[in-house]
């Protein structure tokens, strides 16, 4: 009985002497991988801008009595990888087309809006805030460098029938996806928050989703 005993008291310290050694093995093996996660994961920025010159079109959706298409485009500086000046931003409406809710009023109510004023171009100065930037695998033969960005400032719009300016702020959300190290494709958000004066103080809101092409000077690859 003593025998039988001993020999169970032996098999169990040998299993908890097994569990013990391959715990250890598996919390060095985990302990190797998170070095690795951390040196790989967090990285330097590929890309970094100086100067950029961005051009492209637009379209304004809010109106809900004409939709405009814009001209748009930017001058901005970058200090760092994270903080830049927008210097000047603006967008011209080219052409606008009318939704038909003015003549549905008209036909089915007999209603005539009194006022409908279209912004002829908005024009924006902007601090911009990058705090986001990653890579993306393209079927696993690519890699595509992004950043995603956030521009907000001071903003002036002028409108049409009838001609006045409004001022206010915009505020807005993009995204960045490097086509190389000085070129790359902006997808902006804006929204342009206005008033006329302080005295008269009605808010208009306008929503300009533009892409452009972007070209960089004097940043560098790392």
């Amino acid at each position: 009985m003593r025998l039988r005993s001993w020999r169970g008291l032996s098999a169990v310290l040998a299993i908890i002497a097994l569990v013990g050694t391959f715990s250890s093995i598996a919390r060095a093996d985990d302990d190797v991988d998170t070095s690795e996660v951390a040196s790989y994961a967090v990285q330097r920025r590929l890309f970094r801008l100086g100067l950029e010159l961005n051009a492209g079109g637009g379209f304004l959706p809010l109106n809900a009595f004409s939709k405009g298409f814009v001209l748009d485009g930017s001058i901005t500086y970058h200090f760092s990888s994270a903080w830049a000046w927008e210097i000047a931003q603006g967008g011209y409406v080219i052409a606008s087309f009318d939704t038909g809710l003015k003549q549905q009023l008209l036909d089915n109510f007999g209603v005539q809006p009194t006022q409908l004023s279209t912004p002829q171009f908005l024009t924006s100065t902007n601090i911009v805030f990058t705090p986001y930037y990653g890579k993306l695998a393209g079927l696993n033969h690519t890699v595509n460098h992004v950043e995603v960005f956030f521009p907000f400032g001071l903003a002036l719009a002028r409108y049409e029938n009838p001609a006045v300016f409004q001022q206010g702020v915009d505020i807005g959300l993009g995204l960045r996806w490097f086509l190389g190290t000085h070129t790359s494709l902006r997808f902006d958000a804006r929204d342009y928050i206005l008033f006329q004066s302080f005295n008269d103080f009605n808010v208009t809101n306008e929503l300009l989703l533009s892409i452009g092409l972007s070209v960089a000077f004097g940043g560098d690859e790392r």
